[in-house]
């Protein structure tokens, strides 16, 4: 008998993520782009399929495809990149057979580019070849106790000619039943947790973090990072001796960081960012060339690219894009923004008769 050829595999990226809830996350940069512990949201599928084995990947988008392409052009993944524009839209299934047609593959790994994969690749792919399935859909138990998918999928080859040549179809609420209802192997892989992702500005936020608190801990996270207890420094950053780096902090490239600042993880400023003097900025994501004036206090907020935040000036649960005066949009908070503030304000400044 002869052997069994290894099946080749082939991923596909769902880069084609669509305005949601009037989010502002939407204004500032196409979802899969936005920079999560300073690497782009999209590049942690790229990587899992590399660390799995993938040799190749398409990334399905719409509108935002020249700036994706732009912006990976400079990485190098260790993987062939070709790229699929869905103008019309096609949907996740249909992205499946779209790029599913250019590729030489017989299985095909699909990942949400607005998520971070939580599986180990190789144990779902030797997974689900053992279950001889069809479809394998990656889930996870949601806040609620519920199973949902995480927007992770392995598929065989010939599952395509259950999508239309034309129109929209989606994978969950098309796919999956037609192949159910034709009689096909649809197996599920528990992960152990949800995939994170970046649905709206606080989940924006919690998405980086969770990825703060892990990069911090793991050597060689990128080239020129330096460990400083819990924080990775830049070499090419300056750190005044009095600053204070407090739990998981990332300080990127040509970033400043003043005299008698403090930064509370999990926190990433980017690079070439200034953070002046006495200023506090805590829980929060700044992303490149942003200026924290002297005293002023960020804390679980996001400051987009070029965003000043004046002297003394307090951000609380706000997202900023270059603006100079009061924060452009409030994310949706449990908890009121100066009750999150206030304890802050009073563990890290001192009172006002103190002697330094």
């Amino acid at each position: 008998m002869a052997e069994k050829r290894p099946a080749r595999v082939h991923g596909i990226v769902l880069a084609g993520a669509y305005p949601t809830c009037g989010s502002p996350l939407d204004d500032l940069a196409p979802r899969p782009l936005l920079p999560v512990a300073q690497q782009p949201l999209i590049t942690y599928s790229l990587r899992w399929m590399k660390a799995g084995g993938v040799p190749s990947a398409t990334i399905c988008a719409n509108s935002a495809a020249r700036a994706i392409r732009g912006e990976l052009a400079a990485g190098d993944f260790g993987m062939r990149l070709d790229y699929l524009e869905d103008w019309t839209p096609r949907g996740a299934a249909g992205c499946l057979r779209d790029a599913g047609e250019r590729a030489d593959a017989d299985t095909f790994v699909v990942a949400d580019g607005t998520a971070v994969p939580v599986v180990d690749l190789a144990e779902l792919l030797a997974a689900h070849r053992a279950c001889e399935a069809a479809a394998t859909i990656v889930v996870g138990v949601d806040g609620g106790g519920r199973w949902r998918p995480t927007g992770f999928y392995v598929f065989d080859r010939w599952v395509c000619q259950f999508v239309p040549e034309e129109g929209f179809y989606d994978i969950k609420e098309k796919l999956i039943p037609r192949l159910h209802k034709a009689g096909e192997q649809v197996s599920t892989y528990t992960a152990s947790e949800m995939a994170p992702r970046a649905l709206n500005a606080d989940g924006y936020l919690a998405l980086n973090h969770w990825a703060i608190e892990r990069v911090a801990t793991r050597p060689g996270f990128a080239d020129g990072f330096q460990a400083d207890g819990e924080a990775l420094v830049h070499e090419s950053a300056s750190v005044d001796p009095s600053a204070r780096l407090l739990g998981p902090v990332l300080v990127g490239a040509r970033v400043s960081i003043g005299a008698g600042a403090t930064l509370v993880g999990p926190v990433s400023i980017g690079q070439g960012t200034t953070v002046g003097d006495g200023a506090v900025v805590s829980r929060s994501v700044v992303w490149s060339g942003c200026t924290v004036g002297e005293g002023a206090f960020v804390d679980r907020s996001m400051l987009a690219d070029g965003t000043h935040v004046g002297t003394g000036t307090l951000v609380v649960s706000a997202v900023r894009a270059n603006v100079r005066d009061e924060p452009r949009t409030r994310m949706t908070m449990r908890t009121a923004g100066r009750a999150l503030w206030a304890p802050f304000a009073a563990a890290l400044r001192p009172a006002p008769n103190s002697q330094s």
